[in-house]
């Protein structure tokens, strides 16, 4: 990543990634300190990490069957649309 800071849009981009320890360092670093001077994405920051912290709090449920059904078919004929191609 060069030296130049991110914006707004690029910061917010990669704060799930960030929360999740998923970036490389120096983007990480870039993330963390255009979070520490702008006011205006820390908000999404701060909710985004309250809102991880509830959902690892919360009891580990599977997902409901016709859920998991859906989500075969979709994979399946996107898979089939792949191979047609």
């Amino acid at each position: 990543m060069s030296e130049a800071r991110l914006t707004c849009e690029q910061a917010v981009e990669r704060l799930w990634a960030y929360i999740d320890g998923e970036l490389p360092t120096d983007e990480a670093d870039a993330v963390k300190e255009h979070l520490d001077l702008c006011g205006a994405c820390y908000p999404h920051f701060d909710f985004q990490k309250a809102f991880c912290q509830f959902l690892r709090s919360r009891p580990q449920a599977g997902a409901p069957a016709e859920l998991r059904r859906n989500i075969f078919l979709r994979l399946l004929a996107e898979e089939r649309k792949e191979e047609g191609s």
